[in-house]
């Protein structure tokens, strides 16, 4: 099969996918053990163990011939134990067989094999999708003496001592935090020994005596975090993302002087609510706190006291060949979330649990992390099975010290609703959650109406009652608006043009906004979008660099059993590319025939990848500038990244540096925007009549300026407005003001609103907007009065 696939992602590859789907694969290597060096072959064996950390698909591992077990989830660390029979003097053989007749349930990533950005094969498991094969993460030997243990969990959970805040907490000037950290050991036969745990943020350690006994085992400690001792974590822009080590160590009791075991975990000490009610109100506060259960007044996020506008987007994985994900990668996409003006991210449930370097960097760049289980239906349902009872139970236990985690909920889209196939969702997964994991907010689903029992009705933290759902709720989350594309036969949209008007001006909203007021939460929506030429252009033949490739289209046709795609005959490349941008750039840069669709060649896909890109860009600028004149407290976007160079959703291109690719993505012109006004906490802008708002979606006060002028297309530019400003602390501060257009013709002039403070700020990071006309422009804004389509014209 060498040298028949090519690159997976180039033209029509991935198509070829039978080739090595219909194969039973081994993967083989040697290793080398010294069985008398490690002491396998004493009376009383020390203990030699082979780990794999992720396995993808079924898989049938042996050492020697010998069968050691069977690997069916990607997302659970399987570990299995070499006896002296087991392993030779010298070369010992691993051998790891792929074997697609073994059920897996499901237990893969969702999105391999096709999701509406990524590319759909032609090859299914137990009706699911399959694209990739393989081990996906290290393989490693783990050795423990006799009379000693290894440490596999360091869970610590951090709990606020004091009373539910409303203010925001100050270091040294709080009730302090109690870190229960559970600590899990595996040992080959009983020991005893003293267990420590070794806190960076005090000088004396906490040891205890204990005796581990043979097998698995866990021991829970307790240490304080004083308030004198300790800086809070907060998200990026409220504060300072402190991190503190905590050591952990068994020493086991032995003349022999066994080596320790050690590890450590990076902690951050902060307290967030999810809320759900007007906490701004101390008789809803004091009401609260003794019931249980979801209010149906908003969903809006506080951390550490301090209520704060979630703004950010939904990260899919990086990949569909998780083989060549890279951790620096990872590292680079999260910075660019941050300078991007964000301040959350959401880990979407139809893709995988990410690895380390994902959520180390949201914990030292302050980004927090509404975090799915990895159940997205179309094949990966839960079932209530002891392989997805470990799979939960495991990454919560892996990913439990990151402060940046601050929600866990159960799925992507799957209402849950007692009494019904869902329910499961609510009375398994969140259960297993529930128990593992006291510290974090808990949610049904992504989106939800929240909780009927078994959550504490102030912050959501589980009390330890049993789970269920309302049957009928006011909606408080929300997903979309989605601005999909078509007009062209491809993978996913309609196969025909629907026309739509560009959202420009907007209307603004006039309702009064803040806290106190009914609120909701948008954790899903987006525009359809293209990649950069120089991103598409290496995985399509020059011949093909067009929007419709310069080839027949396509038949497509809609199949109502198949919910995911449109069903596709022909050649088409472009087609695969899941959603066409046709009706986009129509909607923005005027109708075009379809032969400017149908030219092919460097210069027109240039053009025609820019016009798509900044087609989105205008549509989620005018769509989130709407939102941000009502009463929104979460404005996620779909999507952050993308998977492949294709029709997808993102702000950031395909990051995996190969041919074309930059590490970590390159920005698109919506990201530029994003920082420039649309994710800046002080912005304002205009719509409809000359209707204008500033906003403060800071939790300070801002005093300063916001201007609004007009700019001529002659060259002409006039102020209309220049606002003094001293607006309370935010979120949700709206101020209306209008200026005068009424004698303008909105296809002769642009707006500009710039504003600007002169006190900087001592909390987060402070950065001049781009594009600003001088320094402490916290937001600088271009306003389009009319379509680009209708200035052409």
């Amino acid at each position: 099969v060498a040298g028949h696939i090519g690159d997976p992602l180039y033209e029509l590859n991935f198509l070829k996918s039978a080739i090595w789907d219909q194969q039973t694969w081994t993967f083989t290597t040697n290793f080398t053990v010294d069985t008398r060096l490690v002491g396998l072959d004493a009376a009383y064996p020390n203990r030699l163990q082979l780990v794999f950390d992720g396995i993808k698909m079924g898989a049938v591992i042996q050492v020697n011939g010998k069968v050691l077990g069977t690997a069916t989830s990607q997302f659970i660390r399987y570990t299995f134990d070499l006896s002296p029979e087991d392993l030779r003097d010298g070369l010992n053989k691993l051998e790891v067989v792929f074997d697609r007749s073994i059920r897996v349930g499901g237990r893969f990533m969702a999105c391999s094999g096709g999701w509406d950005w990524a590319p759909y094969t032609n090859t299914l498991q137990e009706g699911a999708t399959t694209f990739s094969y393989g081990i996906w993460k290290h393989v490693y030997l783990v050795y423990t003496p006799k009379g000693s243990a290894s440490i596999t969990h360091v869970v610590p959970h951090v709990f606020f001592n004091g009373a539910y805040p409303v203010e925001a907490l100050v270091d040294g000037k709080h009730a302090g935090f109690n870190v229960k950290v559970k600590v899990f050991l595996s040992a080959p036969a009983a020991a005893n020994g003293t267990l420590s745990l070794l806190p960076s943020w005090r000088l004396q350690h906490d040891s205890h005596r204990i005796s581990v006994p043979a097998g698995n085992s866990n021991f829970t400690l307790e240490v304080a975090a004083d308030a004198a001792a300790i800086k809070l974590w907060w998200p990026i822009g409220l504060g300072e993302q402190n991190l503190y080590e905590l050591g952990v160590q068994f020493q086991a009791d032995s003349e022999l002087g066994l080596p320790k075991s050690a590890t450590s975990r990076k902690i951050g000490f902060r307290y967030f609510a999810l809320v759900t009610g007007n906490d701004t109100d101390p008789g809803y506060v004091a009401r609260a706190s003794t019931e249980e259960g979801t209010e149906s007044q908003g969903m809006y996020f506080r951390i550490n006291g301090v209520a704060f506008w979630s703004k950010g987007a939904n990260v899919i994985p990086m990949e569909e060949l998780e083989g060549r994900m890279l951790g620096e990668a990872h590292r680079v996409m999260v910075r660019s979330a941050a300078d991007g003006g964000m301040n959350t991210l959401r880990v979407w449930g139809g893709g995988i649990f990410l690895p380390d370097e994902f959520y180390d960097a949201c914990d030292e760049l302050g980004l927090v992390v509404f975090h799915d289980m990895m159940y997205a239906q179309l094949g990966h349902a839960p079932e209530r099975t002891v392989v997805q009872d470990t799979e939960l139970r495991h990454q919560v236990r892996r990913l439990s010290s990151h402060p940046s985690i601050v929600i866990w909920d159960g799925c992507n889209e799957c209402t849950v609703t007692m009494g019904s196939p869902t329910e499961i969702y609510a009375t398994f997964v969140m259960t297993v959650i529930a128990e593992e994991d006291l510290s974090r907010s808990i949610w049904p689903s992504c989106p939800a109406f929240g909780w009927s029992t078994g959550v504490h009705k102030l912050d959501s933290l589980p009390n330890g009652n049993p789970l269920t759902t309302p049957g009928k709720a006011e909606t408080i989350e929300v997903h979309g608006y989605y601005q999909h594309g078509n007009g062209f036969p491809a993978m996913n949209g309609e196969i025909k043009m629907f026309p739509f008007k560009a959202n420009i001006p907007i209307k603004v909203s006039t309702e009064s906004t803040g806290l106190d007021h009914r609120n909701i939460f948008a954790s899903e929506f987006g525009a359809v979008v293209m990649s950069s030429f120089e991103s598409m252009a290496p995985t399509l033949a020059p011949e093909h660099w067009g929007l419709h490739a310069g080839q027949p289209s396509d038949t497509c046709e809609y199949d109502v059993h198949v919910v995911a795609h449109n069903q596709c005959q022909g050649q088409n490349v472009m087609a695969q590319r899941n959603y066409p941008c046709d009706n986009l750039i129509n909607a923005y840069f005027g109708d075009h025939p379809d032969s400017y669709f149908n030219m092919t060649g460097e210069r027109i896909f240039k053009q025609q990848l820019y016009q798509c890109m900044l087609s989105q860009a205008l549509i989620l600028k005018t769509d989130i500038e709407t939102r941000r004149s009502t009463n929104q407290f979460g404005c996620l976007v779909w999507q952050l990244n993308e998977i492949w160079p294709t029709g997808g959703w993102g702000s950031l291109e395909y990051g995996t540096p190969v041919k074309g690719q930059v590490i970590g993505g390159r920005w698109k012109p919506l990201h530029y925007l994003f920082r420039r006004s649309l994710f800046t906490d002080v912005m304002a802008t205009c719509g409809m009549d000359g209707q204008c708002y500033a906003k403060n979606d800071s939790p300070w006060p801002f005093q300063g300026q916001c201007a609004v002028s007009v700019l001529h297309f002659d060259g002409h530019r006039a102020v209309l407005q220049n606002l003094d400003l001293d607006l309370p602390r935010g979120p949700g501060v709206k101020h209306l003001f209008k200026v005068d257009v009424q004698n303008m013709s909105s296809i002769d002039y642009m707006l500009l609103a710039e504003c600007s403070t002169k006190v900087k700020s001592s909390r987060g990071s402070n950065f001049t907007a781009f594009g600003a006309s001088a320094e402490h422009v916290v937001s600088f804004n271009e306003i389009l009065m009319a379509a680009v389509s209708v200035l052409d014209s």
